[in-house]
């Protein structure tokens, strides 16, 4: 049965649907548990866009009841939406334009998110082995049925006709059915709590998006042009460069001149810096190495990346500190500077971004996006390629930056993020008894922690006797181990460790040793991880939710070591297939990188994972406490990155920082049992982290 509720007369009269009022609409879901929710609207920008219809579905009553917004006031059904469980399909996008009438549903179900969850470390659509997560792609994988999408793209020029009624009942009839499948496989998985959490989230997420974040155009706009002046300025210094070097290969004298402007003897740079393809033949007649293998196809082939020409320090020095200035000042240019004011909304004066809530293989929220905001930019009359979702989580964290972002006026801004988050959840995770000491009995300084490890003859020499005296007596040494550090907490191999830590392979390999006797929970963690995603096929990232992350093509990896492990195999291999290249090496190859890829997942994922469950936990709670003290549209949730929740609150609400150090540390005691990680805010006018 499908019902319309409409005063337009001309949709009263079809066989199709029944007309019914808003109050037996409300009737006729009094008794409903479940309702399948789905919206139409004008465009997707929920601050530019109308909503069109909302519709509701009821798979057990058969029953699916569409509502006409331009006639109806949706707020009608602000009960229903705000007590009943709500089921839909990204349902991110539905909830923000209800927040523009002050409904706030918070009973989620979205089979989006959940597909999204259990298919974590699939490849994307279009790839090999990637999953397509529209309505359409979830519910033929599930259900086997054919969801007809072609009236979507028309909605905006027919306007709520009876094809439009039909279509947009069709997307209310099968989403419990893709429910109750989802649930059996969460059941079957462990991840019925993972699910949970992350429906729960939805909401939040999706108040963040519709809060958006204020920008003052003017300190931006100073900010650009400094970053100009700064970019011409180390252009200007790799051009000297060349000269000073007499690289006469790369710039000329005009030594005719002309008859206006005269003769000059000032050099005339033939080389383009913005250029890969010239850099890295300057970069060869310096003496480096360019030569790299493709990861994909396993070829060489050039690059000029900084992780390859950086592990080549003591050939050129100078040119690489220039080079990299210059790409970094390149880098802040293009990507942060006029896209950043096109973004703002002319409605609320703000930007308003886009977050994927399982943005990363670990479960990380990503930001920003390829695809442009058509509605922002038809309103503002601008190409679509200049209107972009910007990315807020890549910020520099230079202050010319950073105060570029404000609080509104009457408001002040708060950002808070956790102490040490990913190396207290790793003693935690790890069971190593040496990093818990570090935190709990110790004053949780880890670069001192690895100096002393990796560096103790130097630090001894400094006069350390612990520790505790690094980094007064030995900072040098301190800072020195920061490569080693990183490099090891992500599973580096001695190879690409040395590359952080600018040293042999042989040295690296050496300190990895060092480390794994000292740090002997986190190598048997380690060691424990990788053999069960070899053996599995995913890693486990958070035993309480169950959230995993799956190695996708792990049963054709799996099938091919079999191969490899047949009678002879090896033999044969190092006759005849070994260094040459050919298929079967490359096939070994890759083989190998795979495993060593997973290992090191199997290592990191738990760390950064439960860290993503700990901020959606917060962010979860911080939206319920907005909600629930009625400071909604108040209160605004601006921006999340990894460890960090960044919002701006009325100047009466003088607890509020407080309020929010506790919800996240809160947070965090649900998921790191042996210490606290504490939270510590920052108030001010502007970002300040």
């Amino acid at each position: 049965m499908i019902y319309l509720v409409t005063k337009k007369q001309e949709l009263f009269e079809d066989s199709d649907y029944t007309i019914i009022t808003a109050k037996r609409a409300i009737e006729v879901m009094h008794d409903w548990k479940i309702i399948q929710y789905d919206s139409e609207t004008e465009g997707r920008d929920c601050h530019l866009c109308k909503l069109l219809c909302a519709q509701f579905g009821n798979d057990n009553a058969d029953t699916r009841i569409v509502v006409d917004c331009e006639t109806i006031d949706i707020r009608l059904f602000k009960d229903i939406l705000e007590s009943k469980l709500l089921v839909g399909h990204n349902l991110k996008f539905d909830l923000q334009f209800l927040y523009n009438y002050s409904i706030k549903p918070r009973k989620i179900y979205d089979t989006m998110i959940v597909e999204q969850l259990l298919y974590l470390g699939y490849p994307s659509a279009g790839s090999p082995g990637g999953i397509s997560y529209s309505l359409h792609s979830v519910a033929e994988r599930r259900l086997e049925i054919n969801i007809d999408k072609t009236v979507r793209g028309e909605i905006i020029w027919r306007g709520l006709d009876k094809a439009v009624i039909m279509y947009a009942a069709g997307d209310v009839t099968y989403l419990e059915k893709i429910m109750w499948s989802q649930v059996k496989d969460c059941k079957e998985k462990e991840m019925l709590a993972g699910a949970k959490l992350e429906c729960d989230f939805v909401p939040a997420i999706s108040y963040m998006e519709w809060c958006g974040i204020k920008l003052d155009e003017n300190k931006w706009i100073d900010k650009m042009k400094k970053d100009k002046e700064n970019l011409d300025s180390r252009r200007k210094a790799l051009n000297d460069f060349l000269v000073k070097n007499s690289l006469s290969k790369y710039y000329h004298i005009d030594t005719q001149g002309d008859l206006f402007n005269g003769f000059s003897t000032e050099p005339i740079i033939d080389l383009n810096w913005a250029s890969s393809k010239q850099v890295i033949q300057l970069a060869k007649d310096l003496g480096f190495n360019t030569a790299i293998k493709d990861k994909k196809t396993g070829e060489d082939k050039d690059s000029v990346l900084e992780k390859q020409l950086k592990s080549q320090k003591g050939i050129n020095d100078e040119f690489l500190k220039l080079y990299f200035d210059y790409k970094e000042s390149e880098k802040v240019v293009s990507s942060f500077g006029q896209g950043h004011l096109n973004a703002i909304n002319p409605i609320t004066g703000r930007i308003h971004t886009t977050f994927k809530q399982l943005g990363a293989s670990s479960g990380r929220l990503s930001c920003g996006s390829n695809q442009p905001n058509t509605d922002l930019a038809k309103i503002k009359n601008i190409p679509q390629k200049n209107c972009s979702y910007p990315n807020l989580q890549q910020l520099p964290a230079d202050e010319a930056t950073r105060s570029s972002f404000v609080a509104p006026e009457g408001h002040l801004m708060v950002s808070a993020d956790f102490s040490a988050e990913e190396s207290r959840l790793g003693a935690d995770i790890y069971q190593d008894k040496e990093f818990l000491k570090e935190f709990t009995e110790r004053s949780g300084d880890t670069h001192s922690m690895f100096a002393w490890v990796v560096f103790r003859k130097e630090c001894e020499d400094c006069g350390c006797k612990g520790v505790e005296d690094v980094k007064k007596l030995a900072p040098q040494w301190r800072k020195a181990v920061k490569g080693v550090e990183f490099g090891y907490m992500f599973g580096a191999a001695a190879p690409t460790l040395s590359q952080s830590a600018n040293c042999s392979v042989e040295q690296a390999q050496q300190y990895i040793d060092a480390l794994d006797k000292e740090f002997y929970g986190m190598a048997e963690f380690a060691k424990k991880g990788s053999m069960f995603v070899r053996n599995h096929g995913y890693i486990i990232i958070n035993s309480i939710t169950g959230h995993r992350l799956n190695w996708w093509d792990w049963k054709e990896w799996k099938e091919e070591g079999e191969r490899f492990n047949a009678p002879g195999f090896w033999d044969e291999y190092k006759i005849y297939h070994k260094g040459t290249g050919d298929n079967i090496a490359l096939a070994v190859r890759k083989h190998f990188q795979a495993a060593g890829k997973y290992d090191r997942m199997a290592r990191n994922s738990p760390t950064q994972g439960t860290g993503a469950c700990i901020m959606k936990t917060a962010m979860t709670n911080l939206f319920n406490w907005i909600v629930d003290n009625n400071y909604f549209g108040k209160i605004n949730i601006c921006c999340s990155v990894h460890d960090e929740i960044v919002c701006d609150y009325p100047k009466e609400v003088e607890a509020f920082p407080k309020i929010l150090e506790s919800i996240m540390e809160q947070a965090a005691s649900v998921f790191c049992k042996s210490l606290p990680i504490p939270a510590e805010a920052s108030v001010g006018n502007h970002w300040i982290h």
